[in-house]
């Protein structure tokens, strides 16, 4: 089987990932999603009192990652699937019509939850 390689713009870069801020999240810096976003951003601010839940690392159309690397022009994980699809591989193209197959979560729980699972989605 011959081996095609593909060149992207960049193959791996920088993410400023989505905060979820339900009320069930552990506060302000005994949060370790508040901790994430502090180390991948030094000047951001976190609140005290505010939850800080979930980090969500993907193209989620309620929470798309920002890609931060000056070799790329400023724009979403979402958006830079859509423009180079073929960076998750064919099958996985081809299967999920282009879109990313997963949504990877960091939780920061103070509250017991339920466990959940989204199969179909």
């Amino acid at each position: 089987i011959p081996t095609i390689n593909v060149v992207f713009p960049s193959p791996v870069f920088p993410l400023t990932c989505a905060v979820q801020n339900y009320a069930w999240g552990k506060l302000g810096l005994d949060s370790e999603v508040a901790k994430l976003v502090l180390g991948g951003d030094p000047v951001a601010v976190v609140e005290e009192g505010k939850p800080y839940a979930e980090l969500w690392m993907g193209a989620h159309p309620k929470g798309d990652a920002q890609i931060k690397d000056n070799r790329i022009a400023q724009t979403t994980l979402g958006e830079w699937i859509a423009h180079f699809p073929a960076c998750l591989g064919s099958k996985v193209k081809d299967t999920f019509q282009g879109q990313l197959p997963f949504l990877f979560k960091v939780l920061s729980v103070n509250t017991a939850l339920s466990i959940q699972a989204h199969p179909n989605r």
